[in-house]
C-alpha cells in the first residue's frame, strides 16, 4: 500500500540548517514551487524526520548543525534509506570539493545561492528519483 500524501500532492521534503534565515528562506522557496517542506534545525530532528514520515523524497542538509553534522546526518540516513536523494549545502568557505565523507552521488550546492538555483538542483535530483 503506498503512503497517502494527504493534501500535498508535491515531492516531500526535509530541509535541515542551524540558520534560521537561510532554512526559512530555503524552505519558503521550495514551497513556493509547490513542494510539501518540513524543516529541521538541527541534525537529529532532519534523521528524525526523514525516518519517522510516510514519505520523503529528498533530503537537504549543511555542515554545521547541532547533533549531528551534515556529514554524519547523511552517513547515518544513507543506512537506513539509501536511495533517497540528498542535496548537501556547502558553507562558502569550504573546499570547493566535497569532503571525503560524503557519498559521490551527494551533489553539493555552495552558499551563498540564490532560489533558482536552489529550485534547479532540487528538481534535478527529484528527476533522476523519479
Amino acid at each position: 500500500m503506498t503512503p497517502s500524501r494527504g493534501p500535498h500532492a508535491g515531492p516531500y521534503i526535509v530541509v535541515a540548517d542551524e540558520d534560521p534565515e537561510l532554512l526559512d528562506a530555503m524552505v519558503q522557496t521550495l514551497r513556493g514551487t509547490g513542494y510539501c517542506v518540513f524543516q529541521a534545525y538541527n541534525g537529529r530532528a532532519a534523521y528524525d524526520l526523514a525516518l519517522h514520515l510516510k514519505t520523503v523524497d529528498l533530503l537537504i542538509t549543511n555542515t554545521r548543525m547541532p547533533g549531528l553534522q551534515g556529514p554524519e546526518l547523511i552517513r547515518y540516513v544513507r543506512e537506513r534509506l539509501p536511495e533517497l536523494p540528498i542535496l548537501y549545502i556547502r558553507n562558502g568557505d569550504q573546499p570547493a570539493t566535497p569532503p571525503d565523507a560524503l557519498p559521490a552521488d551527494v551533489p553539493t550546492l555552495a552558499e551563498p545561492f540564490g532560489d533558482t538555483q536552489l529550485v534547479d538542483a532540487v528538481r534535478e535530483l527529484l528527476a533522476r528519483d523519479g
